[in-house]
């Protein structure tokens, strides 16, 4: 079974292709060595922009923004952290104002969205969250910029 993102991307860059020649065709019209050709590139584009997705945290936003983190536990693995923010951790003390020994250090922190708690471990990259599945896609601008990408994982095709 064909990842449905390959297949999507696929049917979208076959339809700009022929649209692009004044044509209008349907997939189910379009060869098989065609649909075969389109989902190699889509296959290709969209593991270049899933690799891109990942930025530095230097460029990480500080402002309460929702996005995912890659950090790298103790044990030298990575996985990823979904909803994560900057700020502070959160904490209700039993009076509103007061404070009480199990009080978490003042100051900002990388805070786990869903379960309130700082994130530990290096954190080395992070990304925006993704678009719901409900969200209308977005026409792509005509030009793009994309940062350098440092990933040495091959690309199967």
């Amino acid at each position: 079974m064909t990842d449905p993102r390959i297949e999507a991307a696929a049917r979208a860059i076959c339809e700009y292709a022929h649209q692009c020649e004044g044509e209008l065709v349907q997939w189910h019209e379009i060869t098989e060595a065609l649909r075969g050709a389109a989902r190699r590139y889509a296959l290709r584009a969209l593991a270049a922009a899933d690799a891109a997705a990942w930025r530095p945290m230097s460029e990480a936003p500080r402002d309460g923004t929702y996005v995912d983190l890659w950090v790298i536990n103790s044990d030298g693995e990575g996985h990823r952290i979904t909803d994560a923010y900057y700020g502070p951790i959160p904490h209700t003390c039993g009076e509103y104002g007061q404070y009480c020994d199990g009080c978490p250090e003042e100051g900002s922190f990388w805070i786990d969205g869903i379960f309130g708690h700082q994130v530990c471990g290096d954190i080395t990259y992070w990304q925006p969250l993704p678009n719901s599945p409900n969200a209308t896609p977005q026409a792509s601008p005509e030009t793009i910029s994309i940062p350098e990408v440092h990933n040495d994982r091959p690309i199967e095709v």
